[in-house]
């Protein structure tokens, strides 16, 4: 069923050369399934390429990992409403442009935060050591499309399966979970109807960071309050950037925008050191500019920022997509995000160094894929000497999302590794983090 699948594939993204005989998936709709599960969904096509960007030669300071260092504190940037647009964002810490944590004082222990182009982990006291994520994407109650109806029943216990056997069995410390509430048949809400998805997918991210020094990055993937989607392939899902309240796309159903979907958020996750918020996917696709995602983007941090503030509870790391796909986060390095506790996201099968090497802003590899045998020791020893932190697409045994880290067979529990798998199961187990 796979291989006919794949003859009608609608691209959502256009391929570049190099990406035309590997397909890497940022689709959440299915690129195959078996048929022989009751609860599976009649899946809709589109797995998708990368585009390949303008390259960038900034070279990465290194630092290795566990070295001790004394946070800096900082002004807390000033809050702002959630309506507000972006320009009044720029009220900001002195210190945002190098990405330092801010706030209050020493961070508890166990919280994330960054500075320069590191991330740390904060001692309690005051300072921390280095810290690298290293891990897979997952994907939400709708399986990449396998349950696009959610028909299944208990679908978070299923999740919660998965995502343990990828903490125990292939020991990923990062896991980046995508919000992909716009995606399917089914059009889901964080705030409303909590039932249908807000309480399962709660369940499934605590119980993922109910692990010891295992972090979750919470990625609002899609949300029917977003615009200015790439609309030039079958799909549009994957690329929506956050509206406010002065671009919304319906003034009655979202009068804030996107803004009260990150509020909610915050507000779920407000005491768990163990989140990351990631905005979007890859805002705009390859229809917008740098500086059209950076002030969205720019908008959705302080949105986070205010109710973080609101409540007192500290800054979370914020992740920022990059354009073009999020092949391409230049534009930060120059123009860096005027907040607190940033990292900045590149996705790429896979990205070259020049795409994530950076000496004054944090990156993270948020999707990357299509290593063969010859290319992964280097893109892996790149990766561990700069301290990226990274994550594998995909991790997904109901629905083929290309290029799937594990074989397809319904099971939750029997993740067999495909061949792709095998090349980041070797590598997770063989940088086992304390």
């Amino acid at each position: 069923m796979r291989s006919l699948l794949v003859q009608s594939i609608s691209f959502r993204h256009a391929l570049p050369t190099f990406a035309l005989g590997v397909l890497g998936c940022t689709s959440f709709f299915a690129c195959g399934a078996s048929s022989s599960n009751p609860d599976q969904q009649t899946p809709a096509p589109g797995p998708t390429g990368q585009s390949s960007m303008p390259e960038q030669d900034d070279a990465a300071a290194t630092e290795d990992a566990g070295t001790p260092v004394t946070i800096q504190p900082l002004k807390t940037p000033a809050g702002n409403d959630a309506g507000t647009t972006a320009s009044a964002d720029a009220g900001v810490a002195d210190s945002a442009a190098t990405g330092e944590a801010g706030a209050k004082g020493a961070l508890p222990a166990g919280w994330l935060y960054t500075k320069t182009n590191k991330i740390y982990v904060s001692d309690g006291n005051g300072g921390g050591t280095a810290w690298m994520g290293r891990g897979v994407n997952m994907d939400d109650i709708f399986f990449c499309g396998f349950n696009g109806g959610l028909s299944m029943s208990a679908p978070d216990t299923a999740l919660e399966a998965i995502a343990a056997g990828v903490v125990s069995g292939w020991k990923a410390n990062f896991i980046r979970i995508s919000l992909a509430m716009d995606s399917d048949s089914v059009v889901t809400s964080w705030l409303t109807d909590p039932a249908q998805y807000k309480t399962p997918m709660t369940n499934v991210i605590n119980s993922i960071g109910a692990n010891p020094n295992t972090y979750v990055l919470v990625t609002l993937r899609s949300d029917a309050s977003m615009i200015l989607y790439d609309t030039s392939g079958a799909d549009k899902e994957a690329t929506g950037l956050p509206s406010n309240s002065t671009n919304t796309p319906d003034a009655t159903k979202f009068p804030t925008g996107t803004d009260a979907t990150y509020v909610a958020l915050v507000d779920t996750f407000a005491n768990s050191k163990f989140v990351m918020f990631g905005l979007t996917n890859e805002p705009g696709g390859s229809t917008q500019t740098a500086e059209t995602d950076s002030t969205a983007l720019t908008h959705a941090v302080g949105t986070i920022r205010a109710e973080e503030d609101r409540l007192g509870v500290p800054h979370h790391v914020i992740s920022v997509q990059g354009s073009g796909w999020a092949g391409d986060v230049s534009y930060y390095a120059s123009n860096p995000v005027p907040y607190d506790n940033l990292v900045y996201e590149v996705h790429g099968y896979p990205p070259s160094p020049d795409k994530y090497t950076y000496s004054n802003i944090p990156v993270i590899v948020g999707e990357y894929g299509s290593l063969t045998s010859d290319s992964q020791a280097a893109f892996y020893a790149d990766l561990e000497q700069k301290q990226i932190s990274n994550l594998a697409w995909d991790f997904e045994p109901y629905s083929n999302c290309q290029p799937d880290l594990l074989n397809v067979n319904n099971s939750s529990t029997d993740l067999q590794p495909s061949s792709w798998g095998s090349i980041v199961q070797s590598y997770l187990t063989a940088h086992t983090s304390p």
